[in-house]
């Protein structure tokens, strides 16, 4: 059984869509990332599995149970991190997490507590007001794994980190997953994604455009070539109706740089009319693939004209 699993899961706010027939699960031991910019859908998913809002349709369960908005469901189990966290201002660090800690049953958490602290080069005698935002993520990565969670929803984890102290957290992060707990891990940053999760989901407008391994959405994406030139030829601008969906990237004297989907056939075939001195396949990056999602026209279908609003919402 699945640690997480969502299905199905709908949200508006009004005639504005939250998330709309989202579906997936997540395994133990697995490390999920979850994309898409500011308003596609991420914080409502995770507010849902929460149980900090109500759902307008589907379900979701926390390992094996299913969540209740409004009631506490699993959270001794849980870590999580919100990407807003705010916590008391004047309480010192090791008391405002130590509160934290003992509302979900403590189980323990005062070692694992310091043990954090210590990576992270934080003081826990320092009130939480007075840190700076980067010390106050660290206090937020403790709260979020000081009780040894079994499913760790972490919205931003490393903002406002330092590349020491970032590497850590993903390093703390990959130990967890190891571990057998499962991590929902939603990220601007891609080079953390590719970095540490296996699978990632892909938000736009609300829905799922693409759910798949992290190898397979880059190579979904454009594919690449690196062409030079004997004796630096010019060439011409590529002829768009002879081939559809091929774009410049870069051009330089003696050099095209294009992108393009499906078979490289025809590319080929046309850069073949000009003395090629050599070609190189550079390869895409998760950056680039993931910009794919947001380059292209919406599919046709449910996607064609946005969201549709729920039955008793007018538009």
């Amino acid at each position: 059984m699945a640690a997480i699993e969502i299905e199905s899961l709908t949200k508006w706010y009004g005639r504005t869509c939250g998330v709309e027939d989202v579906t997936f699960s997540i395994e133990r031991g697995e490390v999920f990332g979850y994309l898409g910019p500011n308003g596609s859908g991420k914080t409502t998913t995770i507010r849902c599995l929460m149980g900090l809002l109500r759902l307008g349709g589907g379900q979701i369960r926390v390992l094996g149970e299913r969540v209740a908005p409004g009631r506490g469901t699993q959270h001794a189990r849980i870590g999580y991190l919100p990407g807003d966290f705010r916590i008391w201002g004047r309480a010192k660090a090791r008391r405002a997490l130590g509160l934290l800690a003992a509302l979900g049953g403590d189980g323990g958490s005062a070692a694992r507590r310091e043990e954090l602290a210590e990576r992270f080069e934080l003081n826990l005698d320092r009130a939480v007001g007075d840190l700076s935002k980067g010390n106050r993520q660290k206090v937020a990565l403790i709260s979020a794994f000081q009780h040894w969670p079994q499913v760790l929803v972490l919205d931003e984890p490393t903002a406002g980190l330092d590349p020491l102290m970032r590497q850590t957290a993903l390093d703390l992060i990959c130990e967890a997953a190891a571990g057998g707990a499962a991590v929902l891990l939603s990220s601007h940053d891609l080079s953390e994604v590719s970095a540490v999760c296996s699978r990632a989901a892909i938000l736009r407008e609300g829905r799922l455009v693409e759910m798949a391994p992290i190898a397979q959405i880059v190579q979904q994406g454009e594919r690449r070539l690196k062409v030079w030139f004997a004796d630096g030829s010019r060439v011409g601008n590529v002829p768009s109706a002879q081939l559809p969906g091929v774009r410049i990237v870069e051009r330089q004297p003696g050099m095209l740089h294009v992108a393009y989907q499906g078979s490289a056939d025809a590319i080929l075939k046309w850069i073949a009319q000009f003395p090629v001195d050599r070609i190189a396949t550079p390869q895409t990056s998760l950056e680039e693939a993931f910009m794919q999602y947001y380059r292209r026209p919406p599919n046709a279908g449910a996607e064609a004209n946005g969201p549709k609003a729920p039955k008793g919402v007018q538009s």
